[in-house]
Order: C-alpha cells, then structure tokens, then sequence
C-alpha cells in the first residue's frame, strides 16, 4: 500500500470512514431508525432490544477472536468485514421477520468489532500522533451524524426498509475509501515498542517480544496484568452504562420530539461525538489523563441523569450532546492506557468487555425496564459512576503517562 504512506494526511481520514461503517452506521444505524420500525412493525420495546442485545453478542464474538488470538487484525479480515457490514445493512430490509433481524444484526455485530479493532489497533497510544489518532476516533462521530441525517432528512418520505439500503449505500461509498487503511496483509508474532506506537508500522502495534519466561514473572508485570484487571472490569460497566444510552435516547425523545424528529437527538449526538476526540485528546495533553477521564465522566453521568427529566426538547438536546461528546472521549482515553501499559492486544481485549457490557446493559433493560425506560437511565448513571471509579484505580495502578 505505498499510497497510504505517500499521502499520510488520507491516513487518518480513511481510519475515520472505517469506523464510520462500522460503528456510526454498522451498528448505530439501529438507533435512530428504530422508532420508525416500531411504528411500521407494531413491535413493543422488548423486539428492539433483544436485537440491539444480539448486535453487542455479535460485537464480543469479533473482539474476542482477535483477543484471543483466532484470528489476526490482517488486511483480509478488515476488508472482509467492511463488505460483510455493508452488505448487513441491506439485508436488514429484506424482511422484518424477528429471527432473520437478529441473525443478520448479529453477523453485522461481528463484523463492527472486527473492523474497530483492525483500525483502533493501528492508532497510535502517544501524543506524537495524537490529532491523527483524534480524527480516526472522529469517526464514530461522524457515522452516527450521518445515520442520523439519513433518518432526518428521508423519514418522511421513505419506509424503514427505503432508509436501511440508503445507509447500506452511503456505507459501501465510505468502504471504498477506508479500504487502503494501513493494516498489514499478515501480522508478525513480534514487534518493537516504537514500532507499537507508529499506525504507518507494517508490525502489529501490540504485540511485544514476551517469550522469556522469567520476565513474565516480574512484579512489574504482575502489577500491569492487577491494573489491566481493574481497568477491563470498570470498561465492562462503560459499555452496559453507555448503551443504554445509546439506545434508547431517540426512543426517549420521541413523545417529545415525533417518531422521524427524534432523529435529531441522534444528529446532535453525531455533531458532538465527531468533535470530542480532538477535544479531549487536547485535555488530557493539557491535564493529564486521570484529569481528563475524571471530566469525562463526570459529564457522562450528569448527562444520563439529565436525560430522565427529558420532558422538554432542550433538556434532550443537551443530554444528547453530552453523550456524544464523552462516550468516544472515554474509549479513546481509556483504549490509549490499555496500550501505554504494554499489553498485547489491549484494544481487543478491553473491547470484549466492553462489549460483554453493551450485551448486559440491554438484556436488563428488556427483561424488567423495557416500559420504564427512565428508570433504565438511572440504571445507565450507577453504571457510569461504577466505571468511572474503577478505571480511574485502573490508570492510578497501572502507573501510565497521567
């Protein structure tokens, strides 16, 4: 790919589209767009979420073969899964049958989590590139705003099917430009830590040259395996405590705003996650990590419980930017300690709990607080706080760049 390093200011760009596929439209398309399959369906709250559930099983399956090693973050395997996401947003409108909705969301799963690690992998930990770093995470944003103006903007003229094969198509535009992302076409066994720093590396970024045994058995190593522990247990509680969130904003926002209008919560969550990477990455060079995560959160859970006493548009409005502007916000901060503490395949692996998270936090939310969905934004502050005072202990153990 000597494109990709000819023409490194497209690098992060193609990041971004590729985790726009996977993330903004792959998995968060559902978001915005189910208010309107519950209208057309007749569906009750529970469908919804057993799907969404299926989504985040299918997201842990393609996380956890890269962190256990099944399978490597290669060029194949991300290109696989940017044609296999976009080809699960058609699908979806082929048929509103329940067990074909969940098959076809848990396949996309899969692919989303591949494709999140393919790219998270290959940004670098450190400041040196962060605004490269900060534009690849940008994505995610930016997909979620489109997923939104889709909704938005065709809602009114087109069915539920008619805006999932928009979004199939807006996303195969994207794949064609994320296609060249530097990723390796096999991934050697070892690496150096510069080159695990460095995106543009032909190396795997997390990988490090651990055969020694004895030098598994250092009290340094016993104290970052005691901190990667902490930090995956509290991103656990981020994952069940943001997707609740995510999910249910719009449907939250619909008595007040109308089935198609509530898209707009979801549009200005995308505005405000597209801009919170750079931003963030600008604080915590500013304060410092521990800093920064601290604010993050803080915001995060004020914004969930704003959201229970949305009663009015401008109370949503704002606690869909604060979702926005942090859940990404603490991904990346909290990814970017992963790496700096050493360990191979840390954006896998605090991803599969994140992800163990994300299938948790609906699963509760339909079986006892599917007609409360209030509640279930209380249910969504606790677990932020949790998180947040679990990884904060996880950065401090880990000892990492604070």
């Amino acid at each position: 790919m000597p494109d990709s390093f000819a023409r490194p200011s497209l690098t992060p760009i193609r990041g971004a589209l590729g985790m726009s596929v996977a993330m903004g439209m792959g998995r968060f398309f559902y978001t915005p767009a189910l208010p309107l399959m519950v209208a057309a369906l007749h569906w009750s709250s529970a469908p919804g979420a057993w799907i969404a559930t299926l989504n985040y099983v299918g997201y842990f399956i393609g996380t956890l073969v890269i962190a256990q090693g099944w399978v490597e973050p290669n060029r194949f395997v991300y290109r696989l899964s940017l044609i296999v996401s976009t080809v699960g947003l058609a699908a979806v409108a082929l048929t509103p049958n329940l067990i074909w909705q969940g098959g076809i969301r848990t396949i996309a799963g899969i692919a989303s989590g591949l494709i999140f690690v393919c790219v998270t992998q290959r940004i670098p930990a450190n400041s040196r590139r962060s605004r490269d770093g900060g534009i690849s995470y940008g994505g995610v944003g930016f997909g979620i705003l489109v997923s939104g103006a889709i909704v938005l903007a065709a809602g009114s003229v087109a069915d539920w099917r008619q805006l999932w094969l928009i979004c199939a198509a807006v996303s195969a535009i994207f794949s064609i430009i994320a296609w060249t992302w530097p990723i390796p076409a096999r991934i050697p066994r070892h690496t150096t830590p510069a080159e695990a720093a460095d995106p543009t590396s032909t190396d795997d970024p997390t990988e490090t040259a651990t055969d020694d045994p004895a030098e598994a058995a250092t009290p340094f190593d016993a104290n970052r395996r005691r901190a990667m522990a902490i930090l995956s247990t509290g991103y656990f509680f981020q994952g069940g405590g943001y997707i609740i969130i995510g999910t249910y904003l719009v449907v939250l926002a619909g008595p007040v705003f109308g089935a198609t209008a509530a898209a707009s919560t979801w549009l200005i969550a995308g505005i405000a996650t597209a801009a919170s990477p750079l931003t963030w990455a600008a604080v915590a060079a500013r304060i410092g990590t521990v800093k920064a995560l601290t604010l993050c959160y803080c915001l995060q859970v004020f914004g969930a419980l704003l959201a229970v006493f949305g009663s009015t548009p401008i109370v949503l409005i704002i606690a869909a930017a604060l979702f926005g502007f942090t859940f990404i916000g603490v991904v990346m901060m909290t990814i970017g300690v992963g790496t700096q503490m050493g360990v191979a395949n840390a954006s896998a692996k605090l991803t599969s709990w994140y992800s163990i998270g994300q299938i948790v936090g609906p699963a509760v939310v339909a079986a006892a607080l599917s007609e409360h969905i209030a509640a279930a934004f209380i249910a969504s502050a606790i677990a932020l706080a949790i998180a947040m005072a679990l990884t904060l202990v996880g950065v401090l153990t880990g000892n990492v760049d604070r």
